[in-house]
């Protein structure tokens, strides 16, 4: 399951090469850095796509599966950036979400617009993702749903809407909500949440258990379920990545920039 190196455990280390700007050579691998990575949902899904995916992440996280790196993503050097053939970054969604208004809530930073300068300072392709309550600080997202990928598990679909802004046209697949009881990752728990179909208790009862429910529905399996509750299902990612990949094998990072806004992530020709 794992593809992590040798020597990966924090240190900081200047891949060979420097801010590539034209297509890779026919059969290398395109590099992908995950920042705040957390436990590797994202990175997950680029892998699948094709990119060989370096972590970081500002604590340690033991379960990621590839190259992982401690540190705090938003002081990493420019240099080190431009070395990726592109970027993903998580920035943390708790000040955005609305358990932040819970009795007892904690403060939490809001590090998207942070996040976007230190990518756009960078200068090669990137994708930002978090919740939806985050759509006010970000700049014509797209949104992905986890009934576009298939996902979910014992009857129950998978929404999940996550939006995404990129520095790169995408395009997104439409809902295909059902009208099944929905399942909810969320918490530590695998949560049935439709009233109608006996739902909305604190932890509903699944045959096998939350943890195998949650792996199932998000195409999560080694994750604990806390970690599966921050997660982003794969799927979103390695349809990102396919494209992202194709753009950057056909054109070179240079070409493929094209903020502001991804023209409003419509496709172009």
């Amino acid at each position: 399951m794992s593809d992590k190196e040798d020597g990966s455990d924090g240190v900081l280390q200047q891949p060979s090469e420097s801010g590539r700007e034209d297509a890779p050579s026919s059969g290398e691998r395109l590099r992908l850095l995950d920042l705040f990575c957390c436990a590797g949902g994202a990175g997950r899904g680029y892998a699948d796509a094709g990119f060989e995916v370096v972590g970081v992440d500002i604590e340690p996280q033991p379960r990621y599966p590839f190259t992982f790196i401690q540190a705090d993503a938003l002081a990493l050097p420019l240099d080190f950036l431009r070395s990726f053939d592109a970027i993903h970054a998580s920035p943390p969604c708790q000040g955005y979400s609305p358990m932040r208004h819970a009795p007892g809530g904690k403060e939490h930073p809001r590090l998207i617009g942070a996040t976007r300068a230190l990518l756009e300072a960078a200068g090669v392709p990137w994708v930002i993702e978090n919740v939806e309550e985050a759509r006010s600080e970000m700049r014509s997202p797209v949104m992905l749903c986890g009934t576009s990928f298939g996902l979910g598990t014992q009857g129950h679909d998978l929404q999940r809407h996550r939006l995404f802004e990129t520095s790169f046209p995408l395009t997104a697949p439409p809902c295909e909500h059902s009208g099944r009881p929905v399942v909810g990752v969320y918490g530590g728990h695998a949560r049935n949440r439709s009233a109608k179909h006996g739902g909305r208790g604190t932890c509903d009862g699944w045959e096998g258990g939350d943890v195998a429910d949650g792996q199932e529905a998000m195409g999560i399996d080694w994750m604990t379920l806390d970690q599966i509750s921050e997660a982003i299902p794969p799927a979103y990612t390695r349809f990102i990545g396919t494209i992202l990949g194709g753009l950057l094998l056909t054109n070179g990072a240079a070409r493929v920039q094209t903020t502001p806004a991804a023209m409003d992530n419509g496709l172009t020709t």
